[in-house]
């Protein structure tokens, strides 16, 4: 799967960056924890200055909060604030369907299937933060078509904070091979060109995004 890189070949600080989000995404660190640098870099085995690096980008995700006398803190997270982002989200991904159906080619195809074999692959393995990624590349590679490029860091936070919100939603369920065979009709509906029908499938992909007990 090519969802990151490997570790032999990334720079430290960008290991510990991917270590501690995924932590992060996954709830290993739960919303509000305190981090300390010397803490991290005993536990990476590295220097506060790499874990500095990493919170700052972290900071830069909206994933934890830095404040002089505070510390740093995971990001809290709520319910109300995940919704006025998924509906951001939703909003910023329907007016880049509209367009992206304008400029996609065979090597953007190409590329979206390639993603959906490494979405089928960490689902089957049960790598749930592997497919966040991937789910995410997946639906950025369709945005980016639509040069809307001044909205893409939006859209990444937003998508970014829209999985880590769905992770934490009481009942929750879906399958991950579930979870990854719903882009499949999406990659459909780009690759005829249909605007208005991608624009509609992403609204109901969003609209669903969290599954419970006791719905289809």
């Amino acid at each position: 799967m090519n969802a990151t890189l490997p570790s032999l070949i990334r720079r430290p600080r960008d290991v510990v960056y991917e270590s501690l989000k995924r932590q992060i995404m996954i709830n290993d660190l739960r919303p509000e924890s305190a981090l300390t640098e010397l803490g991290m870099a005993r536990e990476h085995g590295c220097s506060q200055g790499t874990i500095r690096e990493a919170l700052f980008r972290l900071q830069e995700d909206g994933l934890v909060t830095r404040s002089g006398h505070r510390g740093t803190m995971v990001t809290r997270l709520d319910p109300e604030e995940a919704e006025e982002i998924l509906a951001l989200r939703r909003r910023i991904e329907l007016r880049g369907a509209l367009r992206a159906v304008q400029h996609v080619d065979s090597a953007n195809l190409e590329r979206l299937q390639a993603i959906q074999t490494d979405m089928d692959a960490a689902a089957a393995a049960g790598d749930e933060y592997a497919l966040i990624a991937l789910d995410m590349a997946f639906h950025l590679t369709i945005f980016r078509l639509s040069g809307l490029d001044a909205l893409e860091q939006i859209l990444t936070r937003c998508t970014l904070h829209s999985h880590r919100s769905k992770l934490w939603a009481p009942g929750h369920r879906r399958p991950l091979v579930e979870t990854a065979a719903r882009h499949r009709e999406l990659f459909a509906l780009l690759e005829a060109r249909d605007g208005g029908g991608l624009s509609r499938a992403i609204a109901e992909h969003i609209d669903t995004i969290v599954l419970r007990d006791g719905e289809a």
